[in-house]
């Protein structure tokens, strides 16, 4: 069963999936989280066989079989062609690729998968209500929802996007998503400023006919399925025999939102043989200093950097954590929660900074994520994209603390940020031309998908961020109108 964070309520999973948030601005997060009882033999388990049995832990109202038809369904050669994650070993590292889904990204993890809870959540439920999702971007989320969402039954999908904060690519990828079910639009501002207008919109309005749900990791079906990947590349560093079953392993995520991270305490509270977290930021450091003062401050410049799925200031998935280590003190949530609407930042209570002795944290700025790139290039002959180094770099400053094998989270296609990616190789040429040059030269080779988007013509859209709250308002009336 589930609850709100900042408000005690009993939901299945199913409702809570459907709703995406709660009413009162909590995030939906599982009442009890118990062991998951586990052993070496699931070191031989497929991803789709372990995906099954952690997914089993989770949706308490789901069937056996229905949970097997949207893992089958998932993680197949539809949505994932050659690979659903890859692990590359370098000594006391290992880099999980999780960017062989559809759009490159490790969100197409999670999101591969959520039309097809939120369906048979639908289902279950009988409700026949359209179902709006309405959801903010830095980049890959948006490019996954797209192409997770463009077919569903019954479902209308709304991202938004800042116009001046997502690379060229991801751009591109978004608008090649669109139909007539599937839209997307830039706004002038930045992702905080997107993100803030879906959780306005989220919590003053109602709708007649529609019912609005979110993709962001804020919703648990979201976040749910990057538990997974987590458990599955700790069993396979078993079986490289990189590890032995018991064995530690310290975790480094790029962090944005702090979802993915987050998904990883969860396995660490379920059991996982993890030992410390490394939360990896870009210059938009908000969450390095909460871990290291406290205080989470977020009334600072907010820069554009070359990781731009990481520039956010208001990581909503912290408040999930907030939760945990409070012991599910609602109210204390519910508080910090408004000094940070209110006044902008909020300080942890001195009884719970103990309870964040599991996480470190360090930043990586524009210049020195280009410089551990080509470091990681010149060292592994690895190619990695831009988020993945910030993680590569945070490990390199703080590998003197930690012990044991280190895992560190490569989140997207090098190839999707193939700018950024040529300021280690200065190559003249642009687009796919240098797509194809770099590809060459780092015996890498790119994703076939990428060729289509980058051929691909499409109509853009942006808002004014004075004005994006009405027209967005018109557009999902109109929806509800016409249902």
């Amino acid at each position: 069963m589930y609850t709100s964070t900042r408000k005690k309520l009993k939901l299945t999973a199913s409702k809570a999936i459907i709703k995406g948030i709660s009413e009162d601005g909590g995030l939906f997060i599982p009442i009890h989280l118990n062991h998951f009882q586990f052993d070496e033999s699931f070191c031989s388990l497929s991803y789709q066989q372990l995906s099954k049995a952690i997914l089993d832990f989770y949706l308490d109202d789901f069937t056996k079989d229905e949970i097997a038809e949207i893992v089958d369904e998932t993680y197949s050669s539809t949505y994932f062609k050659e690979n659903i994650v890859k692990i590359k070993n370098f000594n006391e590292i290992s880099f999980l690729e999780l960017y062989h889904g559809p759009t490159l990204s490790f969100k197409d993890m999670a999101l591969t998968m959520l039309p097809s809870l939120m369906e048979k959540a639908k289902v279950k439920n009988k409700n026949f209500r359209q179902t709006v999702i309405l959801t903010a971007t830095s980049g890959d989320t948006g490019g996954a929802a797209l192409a997770g969402f463009s077919k569903a039954k019954n479902i209308q999908i709304i991202v938004l996007y800042p116009t001046h904060g997502v690379s060229n690519f991801q751009e591109k990828q978004m608008y090649f998503y669109t139909n007539h079910q599937a839209k997307v639009i830039g706004i002038e501002g930045n992702f905080d400023d997107c993100q803030n207008l879906v959780k306005k919109i989220f919590t003053t309005s109602i709708f007649e006919n529609i019912e609005l749900s979110s993709a962001n990791s804020i919703n648990i079906g979201r976040l749910i399925p990057q538990v997974i990947y987590y458990f599955y590349a700790y069993f396979q560093l078993v079986k490289q025999k990189e590890i032995n079953f018991g064995d530690k392993i310290n975790v480094v995520v790029p962090t944005g939102n702090f979802g993915n991270i987050l998904a990883c305490y969860l396995a660490k509270k379920m059991g996982l043989f993890i030992d410390k977290m490394i939360c990896a930021s870009n210059e938009n450091h908000v969450l390095t200093d909460f871990f290291n003062t406290k205080i989470y401050d977020c009334k600072r410049p907010f820069y554009v950097t070359n990781s731009p799925a990481m520039d956010i200031l208001v990581s909503s998935n912290l408040e999930r954590l907030l939760y945990m280590i409070t012991e599910g003190d609602e109210v204390l949530v519910k508080k910090l929660m408004q000094d940070l609407a209110i006044n902008k930042s909020f300080y942890l209570p001195d009884t719970y900074h103990n309870k964040l002795q599991d996480f470190k944290a360090f930043y990586i700025d524009k210049e020195k994520t280009i410089f551990y790139m080509n470091e990681c290039f010149k060292r592994y002959n690895y190619l990695i994209d831009p988020h993945t180094a910030v993680a590569y770099g945070a490990f390199e400053k703080l590998k003197k603390e930690l012990k044991g094998k280190t895992l560190i989270i490569s989140t997207a296609s090098p190839f999707k940020f193939i700018d950024t990616v040529n300021e280690i190789f200065h190559l003249p040429q642009t687009n796919f031309a240098l797509i194809q040059k770099v590809s060459d030269m780092s015996k890498m080779p790119f994703p076939s998908s990428i060729q289509e988007i980058y051929q691909s013509s499409e109509k853009y859209e942006s808002w004014k961020k004075e004005e994006a709250e009405e027209r967005l308002r018109k557009i999902i009336g109109e929806l509800d109108e016409n249902c």
